[in-house]
């Protein structure tokens, strides 16, 4: 197949795109990228790649063609210039293509927006569009727009719709989505399917186990961001502050580290609650290891709530149990792999009841990682995931031909 990549971040921004991109060649197809100047997450553009633009570059056998934006940098009003600036030189840049393609593929973050030059490319040269969707709108859209009645929130959810209407096909990576975009967006099921993202899949081999000792140690690592919710995490601790015999690590950086860490000091929990910073990922073997259990919290109020953080995946090919306040795909995965135990979004009192049984009743979870990483090798691998879009691909290219 010769295919048409647009995505607004591809290396050296680390996303997922660059595997899938580099997997499709390895496995005998052409692949066009059509991206942006790197910037994310720091904001400003890359050093080295400032004129990107003007030429063309290759990134393990993958053609990638760059175009201009604004800068990230700080405060939405700069963001919102980011996509914008996007979606309208993605647009132009397009036009410099003169080779012929089978399939245009959107990989779709936030915004959708950034899937619209995709839209006008696939319409201008009759082809079909396939659209990987890794976040929901315009129900994301609420996390800056508070009133759905608002105008620019219903100028968001028109063309939410418009773009997701305009794609042959849309796979998305938690199922709930499924529902969302049919409900919301009047998207067929026939016109969707569940294809999760994949997974490094390097610490399926490396042994995390430690001997026990008295003490229990939970981590979460990651983000640490606002859609975490991770004072769920705190407010389970503060539950269980009479007890010494636990305390919770927290390996990461993001924008509520800061307010966490004031609030882990009011509750009198330093004790109990460590912060390491963020890790280079050579450094995180040595966390995991230290690991008895690993947390895992995100927000439920709306849709997006229902995903499956990448998170899950890169916790269960450690082979630790999880122990979650989440919903949705999230709490589907680990209720159907047996890999820990899960409470509602949100609910602090219920993982606090849930570390408080870890700590008392440890062996009843020893099973838990072993089955976490069987279902991550049954369904997480790159290469399970590739031959899932590679599948998927071809089916719309066929679909498409016999619809015209």
């Amino acid at each position: 197949m010769r295919i048409l990549i647009v995505t607004q971040y591809f290396y050296p921004e680390q996303f997922q795109i660059n595997e899938v991109a580099s997997a499709l060649v390895d496995r005998g197809h052409s692949v066009t990228v059509l991206t942006g100047l790197p910037n994310y997450p720091k904001g400003d553009i890359y050093d080295g790649y400032e004129k990107a633009y003007r030429k063309d570059d290759e990134y393990n056998g993958v053609r990638v063609v760059r175009c201009k934006l604004h800068p990230r940098k700080n405060g939405p009003i700069h963001l919102i210039l980011n996509y914008l600036s996007f979606c309208g030189n993605a647009a132009r840049a397009l036009k410099r293509l003169k080779e012929e393609y089978d399939i245009v593929f959107a990989y779709q973050l936030s915004p959708v927006l950034s899937a619209r030059p995709a839209v006008i490319y696939a319409k201008r040269h009759k082809l079909p569009l396939f659209l990987y969707c890794l976040d929901i709108w315009p129900e994301s859209a609420q996390a800056q727009i508070k009133n759905t009645s608002s105008l620019p929130y219903k100028m968001v959810a028109q063309i939410s719709k418009k773009i997701y209407s305009a794609c042959d096909h849309i796979a998305v990576t938690s199922r709930p989505f499924m529902d969302y975009l049919h409900q919301k967006n009047g998207i067929e099921p026939s016109r969707m399917s569940y294809i999760p993202q994949h997974s490094d899949k390097t610490y399926l081999d490396t042994d995390f186990s430690k001997a026990k000792e008295e003490k229990v140690h939970f981590m979460y690592a990651g983000n640490m961001g606002k859609g975490q919710v991770l004072e769920v995490i705190v407010n389970a601790v503060a539950l269980l502050a009479k007890r010494d015999d636990f305390t919770v690590h927290f390996v990461g950086d993001g924008s509520k580290r800061e307010e966490l860490e004031g609030l882990v000091s009011t509750l009198g929990l330093k004790d109990r609650i460590v912060f390491h910073g963020n890790q280079k990922r050579e450094d995180m073997p040595r966390y995991y290891k230290m690991a008895d259990a690993l947390l895992l919290t995100l927000r439920g109020n709306n849709a997006v709530g229902d995903t499956m953080p990448g998170k899950l995946q890169a916790y269960m090919s450690t082979g630790k149990p999880i122990l979650a306040a989440i919903n949705g795909a999230a709490a589907e995965v680990i209720t159907e792999s047996d890999c820990g135990a899960c409470v509602r979004a949100g609910d602090s009192e219920g993982l606090a009841k849930l570390m408080e049984h870890f700590i008392e009743h440890r062996e009843e979870y020893t099973d838990c990682g072993a089955r976490g990483r069987e279902y991550f090798a049954k369904n997480f691998t790159l290469d399970i995931h590739i031959k899932q879009i590679e599948e998927r691909l071809e089916r719309t290219i066929n679909e498409y031909k016999h619809s015209i």
